[in-house]
């Protein structure tokens, strides 16, 4: 079965639909995505993605992240991917939009804050680790290189930072 996306203009207007496979591999076609910054205690907790992902297999990102179905919108999306990839079902803060034009996509991703203090109960079909990490730690290892970060978190992350003013 094909997985449908919304196809987005820059204005974030629908204006089609196409499958997974071909957003990855038309730079043309813009599609949407989701970050949940899942925050306790002011530290924000990363997944590092399953090796059998088709993009960034084993690299870190977002607490939870995925791409907007066509027909669905961004908190439906949102909602769906926390559920799915850590069993949390709590409310979600949407904190705005930002593009992540990357090498490998084009995306629009909307942003979402969810504080949550309960126990995480990772998908590990898609989720190989995970953690709680500070601010401090995050900002340390992408200026070092000590972990590998999706092209879209590093945006995205930039974007949560000042959107929230989490940062120092």
């Amino acid at each position: 079965m094909n997985e449908f996306f919304a196809v987005v203009d820059e204005g974030d207007n629908v204006i089609g639909k196409a499958t997974r496979k071909e957003c990855h591999s038309n730079r043309n076609l813009i599609h949407r995505s989701v970050y949940v910054f899942v925050v306790n205690n002011n530290k924000v907790f990363l997944q590092k993605r399953s090796m059998s992902k088709d993009l960034y297999p084993g690299f870190f990102t977002a607490s939870a992240t995925g791409h907007v179905d066509y027909g669905e919108d961004y908190d439906e999306a949102a909602k769906r991917e926390l559920k799915e990839e850590l069993g949390i079902d709590a409310p979600l803060l949407r904190l705005g939009k930002v593009k992540s034009f990357t090498e490998n996509e084009r995306e629009i991703s909307m942003l979402y804050v969810c504080r949550f203090g309960g126990r995480i109960r990772f998908n590990q079909r898609e989720i190989v680790d995970g953690g709680f990490f500070s601010i401090d730690e995050i900002e340390k290892s992408l200026r070092k290189g000590e972990k590998k970060f999706a092209d879209g978190f590093r945006i995205a992350f930039t974007e949560f930072l000042k959107l929230t003013q989490m940062h120092k």
